[in-house]
This record gives C-alpha cells, sequence and structure tokens, in this order.
C-alpha cells in the first residue's frame, strides 16, 4: 500500500470517528441499548446521513471502550428497526428511509392477531370511505389525469385476463385516491395501507372478471372530477359494499387475516 492510500484510509477512519463525537465521554457507561440509542439520535437528527459509513466494529470497540458483542448487539437493533445496513465487504452504513419496517410490523401484528378479513377489509373501507372524499377538494388536475389512465388500463387487464397487470393497476388507483389528498405526513402514516390493499383486494375468484369491480370505480372518479365530496362519499360505499356480497364474499370474509396473508405471494412484503 503506497503512502497516499495510508493516509486516505486514515483520514476515512477520522471522518467516520468524528461523526461520533461526544460519544467518548461516555465510556465505561455504555450497553448495548445506550450504543443504540445515542446512534439513533444521531440518525434521527441528521448528523449521521443516509449512504454514511460508521465506523468499524473495532473502531467503536475502541472509540467506545466496549466489547464486541455490545457493539453487534446494538448494530443488531439498529438495523432491526431499519436505521443501519450491514453489508459484506462494504461495513455499516446509516441506512435511506424506508417503511419496510413499518410495514412488516402492521402487516405481522395483524397476522398475530386474531382478526378475520372482514375486519381487516372494514377497517379499509372505513379509513377510506372518509378520507377519500376530502380529495373532492384537494385534488388536482393532474391527479384526475393519472386516474383515468389508471382506471383505463386496470378496466382493460381484467377484460385481456392480464390478472398481474389488473392487480397492479387496481393497488394504483386506490393508492392514487389517497395521494390526491396531498397530505404527505398523512401518506407516511398510510404507507402500510399498499399492502393491506393488496391483501383485502384480492378478488374471491382471481380469474373471474366480474370478482373485479371494476364497474363500482368509475363512480368514485366522476365524483372526484365533479368536486362533490358526497357523491364520493357515496360511490366510495357503494364500492366496499359490493365486496360485502355474501353470494361470492362471504367464505373469503370469514377467513382469518393470518390465512390469506401467508398464502397470497404478492402480499409479503
Amino acid at each position: 500500500m503506497s503512502r497516499g492510500e495510508e493516509d486516505g484510509q486514515r483520514a476515512t477512519s477520522a471522518g467516520r470517528r468524528a461523526s461520533l463525537e461526544g460519544l467518548t465521554g461516555l465510556r465505561g457507561e455504555l450497553k448495548s441499548d445506550r450504543v443504540a440509542a445515542e446512534l439513533e439520535r444521531r440518525i434521527l437528527s441528521g448528523q449521521l446521513e443516509p449512504g454514511e459509513r460508521l465506523p468499524t466494529e473495532s473502531e467503536l470497540c475502541e472509540l467506545l471502550g466496549v466489547s464486541r458483542s455490545v457493539i453487534r448487539d446494538a448494530i443488531r437493533s439498529l438495523v432491526a428497526r431499519g436505521l443501519v445496513t450491514v453489508r459484506q465487504g462494504h461495513g455499516m452504513t446509516v441506512a435511506a428511509p424506508s417503511e419496510a419496517v413499518f410495514v412488516e410490523a402492521l402487516l405481522i401484528l395483524l397476522a398475530r392477531s386474531d382478526l378475520r378479513m372482514a375486519d381487516v377489509a372494514d377497517a379499509r373501507a372505513t379509513i377510506e370511505t372518509r378520507l377519500v372524499p376530502l380529495a373532492a377538494q384537494s385534488g388536482t388536475e393532474v391527479d384526475w389525469k393519472h386516474l383515468e389512465a389508471v382506471f383505463t388500463a386496470f378496466a382493460d387487464a381484467v377484460d385481456a385476463s392480464q390478472w398481474d397487470a389488473a392487480r397492479e393497476t387496481h393497488l394504483e388507483f386506490h393508492l392514487g385516491l389517497l395521494r390526491a389528498l396531498h397530505q404527505p405526513a398523512l401518506e407516511l402514516l398510510l404507507r402500510p395501507m399498499t399492502e393491506v390493499i393488496l391483501i383485502s383486494s384480492a378478488p374471491p375468484r382471481l380469474t373471474a372478471r366480474e370478482d373485479w369491480e371494476v364497474e363500482t370505480h368509475r363512480p368514485i372518479l366522476d365524483a372526484l372530477k365533479a368536486r362533490d365530496p358526497a357523491a364520493v362519499e357515496q360511490a366510495m360505499a357503494d364500492h366496499f359494499a359490493a365486496t360485502r356480497d355474501p353470494r361470492r364474499y362471504e367464505t373469503f370474509r370469514a377467513r382469518p387475516f393470518r390465512d390469506v396473508f401467508t398464502e397470497v405471494p404478492w402480499a409479503r412484503p
């Protein structure tokens, strides 16, 4: 290794250490939960930015005066919370913001409950029926054009028996309704709805055109474009009422959520 390369490595190591300045004052007091809490605070505050390399395991041990087991436990905790990634040959880096951990935690919680598909589907219906009418005021012409294109693609996919495309465009239609609210914080909070919609809207018969309820989506879009919140709410209520038809949905709605979650391959995060 050349002198320049050695100097570069020392500078990189010094930079990583500098990002944890202040922790050294806690030497001897740190346990894994405290190490994790301090690193988490720096990540959430922006002191440690997405993609930034953390000091190596041995550097952290030396810097903080703790054992490797303490560091490993702390890093495992941060990885589980989606704050740090560990890759062979790349070390430890601050993870980019992602809803994946949040989504998976919610789905696992639902899967370990005693809830039936009816419970989950009705909760989703309540959320959408109450929120989507607000989009009649907040939505833009760009939103309506996007929803129009998605609805057309959805209808065409069902007519052509292209079931994967039908599932994707159906999901995008419902997500587009929520995005038309233009409330970024609410959109973040509702991110797990992506998977809930995928699971709860699976037709009883995946290859039966009538079970995709295509015709109940058009009135929703028409009412939004007319900027009529009452009509939007009624259209949403009618849409979800169709998915409660006991002749087709009784068996599906009675099933435990966990069974459907573990059986539907595209539902897994």
